[in-house]
């Protein structure tokens, strides 16, 4: 985009706006200065948590909660939680998300039992409205997220007037702002990506999967809330948290995609629950909190949080000996993906200094068009069948072409998706191209082929 391609027109990007918008500032600031694009990211993303902590600190400070003192004692803790337990999900939009959600799900604990007759200011509500716009802008499956403990304080209060707060204007001010500016900057988002996504990439579930990757450390967690203090009723803070995590495995379960991030909010915020539940006061002194908890109960709670984190902890790096051999053997190459796995093709390219070819960021359209165009087959979908076939035709037509014209340095082969290759490669003009090709490493994702006679160092 820096360079001046068209978002949705040179570059088939299958998110909305907002995402590259959002990463748009800091790579804009890495070009400008000369820096690494990934080293800025990284800066602007912990930038992000500690303004999203700080913020939601600062909330606490303003509302008086009777746990305060332990809250700030533990916010080496939440932090963690935002630039630690995030693992490979880290500086995904629903991390940056969940990160500036924290600030109004405290303003709603606050609103759910105010102390003192203190409320918050017109700043404080536009702001912490301002920061939760964030996650529904990302996706608007997360407006649940809002809405859920929004629908608390509602009841808490015995009050229908408190879902017309002010933060929930500013957040629906947002979301009615960025509908208009997609509208209106990027219609073909809406005309001709969303309609291929729907039909491709959102029909595509694997529900099982998710529940059984998620559900069991996710249930232990729901259950250690009572566990950790038993007899004591969750308070609004802890509620809050825990009513914005449930909300969140609605759109887990609902893309059924099993991708981590996807799963990130649910999980963090049931975390972070955790350790409010630990910090919250018992007005009976019956329930020990915070550091008078007993060892045991510590570390069942430090274990169930670990159990949440460990999706988060597969690294999907390239190969060091992989990235070794390209940079020995070519410069600078050019480089195609086939295989529908991002994470095939990047960041090898930007580890190798390369440059992409193609308009989209892997064959997911292709893959996925061949897939359905087997399962309409199998379910007697004749019409189904060839609309995916002729779908799953045009895109290696494209591809075809693409690579013709491109002639890349570097095929990188993914390895696992033998659905596709084999699509693919039962195409004589793919056999012949890749006939000026050599295989140069390998690793157990991928093979890199090279173009014979390109590039080789001395």
């Amino acid at each position: 985009m820096l360079a001046g391609m068209r978002l949705y027109v040179d570059l088939f990007e299958v998110n909305p706006p907002f995402t590259p918008w959002m990463f748009l500032p800091a790579v804009a600031f890495a070009d400008t200065l000369g820096l690494s694009p990934e080293v800025v990211i990284h800066v602007y993303v912990y930038a992000i948590c500690l303004l999203g902590l700080g913020f939601a600190a600062l909330i606490v400070r303003m509302a008086g909660f009777p746990e305060k003192r332990a809250l700030f004692s533990m916010l080496p803790l939440f932090l963690a939680l935002l630039v630690i337990f995030p693992g490979n999900a880290f500086s995904e939009r629903e991390h940056l998300g969940v990160a500036l959600l924290l600030p109004l799900l405290v303003m709603m604990a606050w609103r759910a039992a105010p102390t003192g007759g203190r409320a918050p200011s017109l700043l404080v509500a536009v702001l912490a409205g301002v920061c939760g716009s964030v996650l529904v802008l990302v996706k608007p499956y997360y407006a649940l997220v809002v809405l859920a403990p929004a629908l608390y304080v509602a009841w808490q209060r015995r009050s229908v007037w408190m879902l017309f707060a002010i933060e929930y204007w500013v957040i629906g001010l947002a979301c009615i702002a960025y509908l208009v500016a997609v509208l209106y900057f990027y219609p073909q988002f809406l005309e001709v990506i969303y309609p291929v996504l729907a039909d491709t990439y959102m029909r595509l579930r694997v529900l099982q999967a998710v529940l059984l990757k998620y559900g069991p450390a996710y249930l232990v967690a729901l259950y250690m809330l009572r566990f950790l203090r038993p007899g004591l009723a969750l308070s609004p803070l802890v509620t809050v948290f825990v009513l914005a995590s449930l909300a969140a495995t609605v759109p887990l379960v609902y893309q059924a995609k099993g991708w981590p991030y996807h799963a990130f909010p649910a999980l963090s915020l049931m975390a972070a629950a955790l350790l409010l539940r630990e910090t919250q006061l018992d007005p009976t002194g019956q329930s020990p909190s915070g550091m008078a908890m007993g060892t045991a109960h510590k570390l069942l709670l430090a274990i169930t949080i670990v159990a949440n984190a460990i999706p988060f902890l597969p690294s999907q790096k390239p190969d060091a000996g992989l990235v070794a051999t390209i940079n020995d053997t070519v410069e600078h190459p050019t480089v195609a993906l086939i295989g529908s796995d991002i994470a095939a093709g990047h960041p090898l390219t930007r580890m190798v200094g390369g440059n992409w070819i193609s308009i989209y960021c892997s064959d997911w359209l292709g893959t996925f068009a061949t897939y359905f165009s087997q399962v309409e087959a199998r379910n007697g979908n004749q019409a189904g069948a060839e609309h995916y076939t002729q779908i799953a035709n045009r895109y290696i037509d494209g591809k075809l072409a693409e690579l013709e014209t491109a002639k890349p340095s570097l095929i990188v082969v993914q390895k696992g998706d033998t659905l596709w290759t084999a699509r693919l490669f039962g195409r004589s003009e793919i056999v012949r191209f890749m006939q000026d090709y050599h295989q140069i490493a390998e690793d157990d994702a991928v093979k890199v082929l090279l173009r014979n006679g390109a590039g080789a160092l001395p």
